[in-house]
């Protein structure tokens, strides 16, 4: 046959030789085995004929196959099939047809002749690899499910938009490609997470494809997956994908606007980027995107925010003024009223992080406490290996329950924030200055810390002092593997924020320090050693972003 492919099925189905159902831009069989569509393009094959076969002569030439990419198929004649020749039937040429029945549509007639008849074979069952990826994708969606009513479970939201992958290609490539990474690691089986980081990549070659065909909304969807890929396949530290991911998402938003979001699941997809953006500018000490009064109340206008959202409501304005008191240090000449107006504010934040805490009825851990020992650190270090940053379901025997786990990470939370709220104050030259010389400053800080006659006729430096010292001492006691590992959908970035603060501390106040501050501050940085030393063994060499440069250089983003 001349100009003819011998399939109209794409690459991938036919390399795998299974039935393509051709649905185009990505057929239905990549998408229902989580495999990359390589596309239709295919090649038109020439076969050189002599033009004695077309007059009906029994002279055959040797039939060669040529190759042409570019060559319409639409005016090539079909040449006489080798086997009609050969039964060297006479017919008159004015009544012989000008061209034959191709044998792709004989193919197709006798396919339809045994589907009337009832005989067609049944079809092939679904491949092995595929029943498990959708095996573990189940399991891991049940993770990520809350334990209670109360709670408050960051990745929920990946079990409402399952069905979405009919429309959006890349968005099963994405969550198989999570789902794989946290078997691998949790199982310890390498080449599960192998497979994840191939189906991610792959996730983000279908998303640049598809970009321009895909709304905001959809785009949001998918991204926010690779955010959580990145997070815990490499860490916040260890790729800064996550990063440019976020750029995007900071677009994605823009775009959008708050009304987009304010219906789940896109409001839980929300909630999930804006804690990863309030972590990232707590950690940079800059206000966020996130930390507006527009993105801070627009999204939940319809829905009463929980303990979980206003906690993180509070740390968005702390972003905000960790930023101004560090531009204090950098002004020139800073006028009194403006540093006495972000220190009060600064005191203000941190008496609503107490009122927060007496509203959620914290009451305490029911879990055992124990003083850190070097088999705890290592234990710590065996669980960060194997949960990698994944969720992880609470452990037999652990002597916690679910609740406990997830206030006692709250706990760590408001902890590190009124630490490093409190640290700024009392390592900034120009606050603490004002602690001793404003008496509306001196009556805030009194008033927040003098409790029951406690701590009457010291300073109100010392005071200060005094409470940075017992919320690290809390932090580094009760610091245990089970809280971060089963209630974190993160990665390392709330963990490594809460750490970081705690050295930070220890080691700008080691002068006087106790034994067990020496002790305290060595078992939090063996945590944070066995983090980043995880995390440098999985750089992705790969290049993440999907947007354009100039849409990542916005300001906004």
């Amino acid at each position: 046959m001349v100009g003819v492919p011998r399939s109209k099925g794409c690459k991938t189905c036919r390399r795998k030789k299974i039935k393509c159902d051709e649905q185009k831009p990505r057929c239905g069989q990549c998408r229902k085995g989580v495999r990359e569509c390589e596309g239709y393009d295919q090649p038109t094959i020439f076969r050189h004929s002599s033009v004695r076969d077309f007059a009906g002569t029994s002279h055959s030439c040797d039939r060669k196959a040529i190759p042409s990419e570019n060559q319409p198929v639409g005016n090539v004649t079909w040449a006489n099939d080798q086997r009609a020749q050969s039964k060297k039937k006479t017919v008159p040429r004015q009544e012989r047809p000008s061209q034959r029945a191709h044998p792709y549509a004989i193919a197709k007639t006798k396919h339809a002749q045994s589907q009337l008849a009832k005989t067609v074979p049944l079809l092939r069952t679904p491949d092995s690899m595929v029943l498990a990826v959708q095996s573990i994708t189940g399991q891991f969606l049940e993770l990520c499910l809350p334990l209670s009513e109360a709670q408050e479970a960051p990745l929920a939201w990946l079990g409402d938009i399952k069905e979405m992958g009919q429309d959006i290609d890349a968005l099963p490539l994405a969550m198989s490609a999570l789902a794989l990474g946290w078997a691998g690691h949790v199982d310890n089986q390498s080449h599960l997470a192998d497979k994840g980081l191939q189906l991610y990549n792959a996730a983000i070659r279908q998303l640049r494809d598809d970009m321009n065909t895909y709304s905001p909304l959809q785009s949001l969807i998918v991204t926010t997956i690779f955010v959580a890929f990145e997070l815990c396949q490499f860490g916040s530290k260890g790729n800064t994908g996550w990063l440019a991911h976020m750029k995007g998402i900071a677009a994605f938003l823009q775009a959008l606007g708050p009304e987009k979001v304010s219906t789940d699941p896109y409001l839980k997809i929300y909630s999930f980027c804006r804690v990863v953006f309030i972590m990232q500018g707590l950690t940079r000490r800059r206000s966020v995107c996130a930390g507006s009064h527009m993105w801070i109340h627009g999204p939940f206008r319809n829905h009463k925010k929980n303990a979980y959202h206003q906690f993180y409501d509070l740390s968005a304005e702390a972003c905000g003024l960790l930023g101004c008191a560090d531009d204090l240090l950098q002004a020139d000449e800073v006028e009194t009223e403006q540093a006495e107006r972000v220190l009060r504010d600064i005191l203000h934040l941190i008496s609503r992080l107490k009122e927060w805490v007496q509203d959620s009825n914290i009451v305490g851990f029911s879990g055992p406490i124990k003083f850190p020992s070097n088999n705890q650190i290592t234990d710590l270090e065996l669980g960060r290996s194997r949960a990698h940053g994944y969720p992880m379901r609470l452990p037999l025997g652990s002597g916690f329950t679910s609740d406990a786990l997830y206030w006692q990470m709250m706990m760590y939370n408001y902890w590190t924030l009124r630490l490093d709220l409190y640290m700024t104050i009392l390592d900034n030259p120009v606050l603490s200055s004002l602690l001793k010389t404003s008496d509306e400053c001196q009556a805030l800080v009194r008033a927040e810390l003098e409790l029951r006659g406690r701590g009457t006729g010291q300073t109100p430096a010392a005071l200060v002092y005094e409470e940075c010292r017992k919320l690290a001492n809390n932090i580094a006691i009760n610091f245990t593997s089970e809280c971060y590992n089963t209630c974190q959908s993160f990665g390392s970035l709330v963990t490594a924020y809460t750490l970081e603060t705690v050295i930070r501390w220890y080691e700008r106040h080691s002068s006087g320090a106790s034994q067990m501050d020496v002790e305290l501050k060595q078992h939090c940085q063996a945590i944070l050693d066995g983090i980043r030393i995880e995390e440098s063994k999985n750089l992705c060499p790969f290049e993440v972003s999907v947007l354009p440069d100039e849409v990542l250089k916005q300001h906004w983003c």
